[in-house]
């Protein structure tokens, strides 16, 4: 509050001597002054106040001091605009708002709202909640300021359930459209296979990557798979890539592109070790060579000669180092049913999820045991995300579809949910390999895992991945005599590498760090899924059965999912699969 002694000394400060009756009627509430205080009515300091008086003073009374008549003058011209503009402000704010409209937003919890009222006072008073009167309470619709529109195209579609392709036996294949009851429990054990070190994937820091580390972390890589190929190769020793010698030897490296562009058979470069070659590279000669698949991040061992030391001459290519599939006791009574099925899930014109509420039917009615959805489920580079139109968190939609997918432990008891994540999710961390999902809702049915993922249920080995690193790995991938099926070949460089992202650089945001430490093959799984945008398949590489489902979601059009039957004991696995339009 405004004292005399301020106000005093504040009009002294600028040479003016003051009436006691002025004092009073600036910072005095008192019965002379009939509760007349112009620094509180105004609530204004009294450095303001006199600042305004000075302004004041020259503009309209030619710099006279303050007294009773112009004050009120001053208090006519000034602060009485103050209020009037204030006035106008509260009386048309709540107007200018009410054509804002949310859609999809549940009317008895406004949550949203709520928070918004901490920063616009008037907020509760401008939105206003359309129920579409068609939804339920658990739709998966999203809060936006549009109303969501379903696709045509995917309405229109007449091929939903259509079996397009088939792998396996016959009987099993006459066995797996079939639904399973309630009643067909199975006793699984599902658990996420550790790495090397006994862990498991569940969490990471990000972006404390050094150059050294970095360097030293592929440098162990290339040394350990040149090893397992001249290990199966018959090859003993290896030298230097820079080795001057007219005879044959044998080199191991990792495969580069000494080019800005494509990789091509005029500029590959191969890197050698540390131990060999003090990580060194030389220009590859592949004239000789007839018949090779290779791409950057490869790791490979060539024979050949390297006459001046500048340029190694190859004539042959070594890259397997597939494993072995691990030994499996599948100690289970009965068949076991699963379902693959890959994000996108929802059409590129509209947030509807008219695809994964089908989905969800259709686990309804089968009941298969195990379920495993790849993200993304909320794409980031999808329009609707990218224009800004929700209006709800990505985290708050992500909980409506787990709530989806949680309501299926009532109607479907015997079924798991296993659900991988995806860089690309708009709600979640933006780095491969990429953590589990973080929820605070809980459901018995639903389980998170990275990506990649090895998951091993009752014996039986499944490696799952959520990017398409076969349509990776192709765009940058250069043969020459290999003939046969390219997607297979694709497929084999996942097991050759025993990694699950063998290229390198990455189009994706890798950290090598955790590169390393969680997307390596401890074995060559009994069951791979490799969603791709290529054409879906199913197919026998070096004894693993790879499934590529391809995507829920085509466009404006609907995908397919891939359904699996597994039958075995202690000898032998039987696993048939069919390819689903959704």
């Amino acid at each position: 509050m405004a004292s005399e002694e301020l106000v005093t000394e504040q009009f002294k400060f600028f040479g003016i001597n003051v009436e006691q009756d002025v004092l009073i009627k600036c910072c005095f509430t008192n019965h002379f002054s009939k509760g007349v205080n112009l620094c509180e009515e105004n609530n204004i300091d009294a450095e303001t106040f006199i600042e305004q008086w000075m302004a004041f003073s020259l503009n309209y009374v030619n710099g006279a001091s303050p007294n009773l008549e112009n004050l009120d003058l001053f208090v006519r011209k000034e602060f009485s605009k103050r209020r009037t503009n204030a006035s106008a402000k509260e009386t048309t704010r709540p107007a200018a708002g009410k054509s804002l409209t949310v859609y999809g937003a549940k009317a008895t919890s406004p949550p949203d709202s709520e928070v918004l009222s901490s920063y616009v006072a008037v907020t509760p008073k401008r939105v206003k909640i359309e129920k579409d009167a068609t939804t339920n309470q658990n739709d998966i619709v999203p809060a936006t300021y549009s109303p969501t529109v379903g696709s045509a195209k995917y309405a229109s579609r007449t091929n939903a359930g259509t079996v397009v392709h088939s792998y396996g036996d016959e009987k099993l294949l006459q066995e797996l459209g079939k639904a399973n009851s309630s009643n067909d429990v199975l006793s699984l054990k599902i658990t996420q296979v550790p790495n090397d070190d006994d862990e498991v994937y569940t969490k990471a820091m990000l972006g404390f990557e050094l150059l050294h580390e970095k360097a030293s972390t592929f440098d162990n890589h290339i040394r350990y798979i040149s090893q397992y190929i001249m290990k199966k190769a018959g090859v003993k020793e290896s030298t230097s890539v820079r080795h001057k010698t007219q005879t044959n030897v044998y080199v191991a490296g990792r495969i580069e592109c000494d080019a800005d562009a494509r990789l091509n058979a005029k500029c590959v470069v191969l890197q050698g070790t540390w131990e060999e070659s003090l990580s060194q590279s030389v220009p590859v000669d592949f004239d000789n060579v007839y018949q090779y698949s290779l791409f950057p991040g490869q790791v490979v061992v060539l024979r050949g000669i390297n006459p001046r030391g500048d340029r190694f001459i190859a004539q042959e290519v070594y890259c397997d180092a597939i494993q072995q599939l691990p030994d499996h006791k599948f100690d289970i009574a009965g068949k076991l049913s699963m379902v693959a099925v890959a994000g996108p899930y929802t059409t590129s014109d509209n947030m509807a999820y008219e695809p994964l509420k089908d989905m969800v039917t259709y686990i309804n009615t089968h009941k298969p045991h195990v379920v495993i959805m790849t993200g993304p489920f909320i794409d980031s580079e999808h329009s609707k995300v990218k224009d800004n139109t929700m209006a709800e968190t990505f985290s708050s939609l992500f909980g409506k579809i787990l709530d989806s997918l949680g309501e299926l432990s009532n109607t479907s008891p015997i079924t798991k949910i296993y659900i991988v994540s995806n860089f690309k999710d708009a709600f979640h961390v933006n780095v491969y390999p990429t953590p589990p999902y973080v929820s605070r809702r809980k459901y018995p049915n639903i389980h998170f895992i990275p990506d990649p993922c090895t998951l091993t249920i009752n014996g039986i080995h499944v490696g799952v991945t959520s990017t398409d690193v076969l349509m990776h790995i192709s765009q940058e991938e250069i043969s020459l005599g290999t003939g046969g099926d390219k997607l297979s070949r694709l497929a084999s460089h996942v097991l050759s590498q025993q990694t699950y992202y063998p290229l390198c650089p990455a189009p994706v945001p890798l950290d090598t760090v955790l590169w390393d430490a969680h997307t390596q093959l401890q074995s060559s799984p009994h069951l791979l899924v490799l969603p791709s945008n290529f054409r879906y398949f199913v197919k026998d590489v070096n004894g693993c059965v790879v499934v590529n489902p391809e995507h829920l979601t085509k466009g404006t059009g609907g995908g397919t999912f891939t359904r699996v039957l597994i039958d075995s004991d202690n000898a032998t696995k039987r696993i048939a699969a069919q390819i689903v339009r959704i």
